[in-house]
């Protein structure tokens, strides 16, 4: 199927473009455009709003209230634009998985949803250096406004794009926490998920597939949607699965009366053992698990306009540690330190060095990512003896850079440091995950093409998203309990899934798949362009790969795997006559 985007300003339209006021797209897609005397809004994507309410939004935006362009149900694009005052305002969905780039070029600024239509007529190549600091440090977040490719800006999630005749900016439009607690926040974002879930099933229409891993998330949008669609569940089975995620989604298919499809698995679908023919908008890691999707999901393939999963539902419903952080940066020390020591028994560790990490993190940003980069400068390790949540976790990886590779991220970092400023943990680290997991969504779907489903996540909806975030981290992180939100929320919910405090994972395949294409991998590793752009070392990387593969130690395998699939990701956009993605 035809990407959807949405592209304005100084540039060339694509051959098969239409154009509805002054907003380029393609034909045939969910466009709308709603119009009034001196203020016009577009709008595309899964927006729940009626014409009447893009109308009122569009003038909320036109007198100054930016915020409200993401205030509206669902997923979606909005552009406003004030013929008046000559200005425009253009704004993904909160999660990022309706993202937005711009540059500015000779010709004035250029903006499109799809970075490849500027990445074609602009002439922009990648940026190594910010594909080597994700693979170092584990995330792009440190710089929210650089793209994977050189000269293009990202907007990122929670973020709105201003033209006008200053120019191309951006301004913060994220909902805030505003001191709810679980329970008095439970009640909305209960009904928001529902509102979302209710409202994808229903577009898919008398039947709808879905994930069904086991797990809580998937489970419960499973359940939401069993209550206005038949379902078709997928789920993850054979030697390598989980087998209480198996017995899980088993009971959950049989509660709701799905159709329940469970997947032999076995050496075929092992991660890294077939890759793509499409190549993604940017390195993701459903590029290593592509045989492993492509086995599981071939019975969800054509049922339905839409597939439903659980994605994101990790990031709103619950915090990562950098709640304890928030806490006492919130003034909050004795529940932070009694929330550490419960952590600590829970995980058999003493709690003193946890909670000197934690006051340590408290102390701020800034000096956070100075102390990164110094330690990625000189090739060391920060933190690792203590696991606990940090601004910046330097770890091996870090150690793989070659010299002028450290002294690139370091630099980097220190200006992260710097033009960030010092920021509050919890909604730092919510944030970062929610735009990574909806970065992940919108870059992994040429891949979700070629396997027949349009993968949808109403826990990522601009309504969910609002609902969850505006209760803060330190509240939705429990040391006791595991995602508390979600039974607060729907206690409608069973007992024996609310209940679950685990979820299974893919290590055991990703180490099985690294043994069984162990050559093709180092040849991967010589021929990486990070390697030969003098970022990587490749001896360090080769043995990573060769200590994963027999087991010794403790390999950084996110980042291994991070590695790989860049590397792959590379080779494929620089090959000759690609485009990515499938833009048109």
């Amino acid at each position: 199927m035809d990407t959807q985007w949405l592209a304005g300003g100084a540039l060339e339209p694509p051959a098969d473009a239409v154009r509805t006021a002054q907003v380029w797209h393609p034909a045939g897609k969910r466009v709308r455009m709603v119009a009034a005397v001196r203020v016009w809004a577009v709008v595309a994507g899964m927006c729940r709003a009626d014409d009447t309410e893009i109308g009122r939004v569009a003038a909320e935006v036109a007198c100054g209230r930016t915020e409200a362009i993401t205030g509206m149900d669902g997923s979606y694009w909005m552009v406003v634009h004030d013929s008046a005052r000559d200005r425009t305002v253009v704004a993904g969905d909160l999660a990022e998985s309706r993202g937005l780039v711009f540059a500015r070029d000779g010709l004035g600024s250029v903006w499109a949803t799809d970075a490849a239509l500027l990445v074609e007529q602009l002439g922009r190549g990648p940026d190594l250096e910010m594909l080597a600091a994700r693979i170092a440090v584990g995330s792009g977040e440190h710089w929210p406004h650089r793209s994977v490719w050189s000269g293009l800006e990202r907007v990122p999630g929670g973020h709105a794009l201003i033209l006008d005749e200053r120019g191309a900016r951006t301004v913060d439009v994220r909902p805030r926490p505003d001191g709810r607690t679980l329970d008095s926040g439970a009640e909305e974002v209960g009904a928001a998920l529902w509102a979302a879930v209710h409202g994808y099933a229903r577009v898919a229409g008398e039947r709808v597939s879905a994930d069904l891993s086991g797990g809580l998330d998937s489970s419960t949008v499973v359940i939401a949607a069993a209550e206005v669609s038949r379902i078709v569940a997928v789920t993850c089975g054979g030697p390598y699965a989980d087998a209480e995620d198996e017995r899980m989604a088993r009971k959950v298919a049989a509660c709701t009366g799905a159709e329940h499809h469970v997947s032999a698995g076995g050496s075929s679908s092992l991660h890294f053992a077939r890759w793509p023919e499409a190549t993604p908008a940017s390195p993701v890691l459903p590029v290593a698990s592509y045989a492993l999707d492509s086995d599981y999901l071939a019975p969800a393939r054509g049922v339905s306009a839409l597939h439903l999963t659980g994605h994101g539902a990790d990031v709103v419903m619950e915090s990562s540690t950098a709640a304890w952080t928030a806490l006492v940066q919130d003034g909050q020390k004795r529940r932070a330190k009694a929330a550490v020591t419960a952590l600590a028994r829970r995980v058999n560790c003493a709690p003193g060095p946890l909670w000197r990490a934690v006051r340590q993190n408290a102390q701020g940003r800034p000096r956070a990512m100075q102390r990164a980069a110094e330690a990625v400068s000189l090739g060391q390790p920060l933190g690792e003896r203590v696991h606990a949540w940090t601004w910046c976790p330097v770890g091996p990886a870090a150690q793989w850079l070659t010299p002028g590779g450290r002294q690139s991220v370091a630099l980097m970092l220190a200006d992260s440091g710097r033009r960030e400023g010092d920021v509050h943990a919890g909604e730092w680290d919510d944030w970062g995950a929610l735009r990574y997991n909806g970065a992940a969504m919108r870059d992994t779907e040429a891949l979700f093409d070629e396997h027949g489903v349009v993968e949808v996540a109403p826990f990522m909806d601009n309504e969910v998203v609002r609902a969850c975030l505006r209760i803060s981290a330190g509240e939705r992180r429990r040391p006791d309990q595991y995602k508390p939100l979600l039974a607060l929320a729907r206690p409608d919910l069973s007992g024996w899934l609310t209940g679950r405090q685990s979820k299974g994972h893919f290590t055991p395949m990703i180490y099985a798949g690294l043994r069984q294409r162990r050559e093709e991998l180092h040849q991967l590793i010589d021929a990486s362009l990070l390697v030969n752009g003098g970022l990587i070392d490749p001896t360090a990387i080769h043995l990573a790969l060769d200590s994963a593969i027999a087991g010794i130690g403790r390999p950084p395998l996110p980042a291994l795997e991070a590695f790989l699939i860049t590397s792959w990701w590379l080779a494929r956009i620089l090959a000759p006559q690609h485009t990515t993605g499938g833009v048109r």
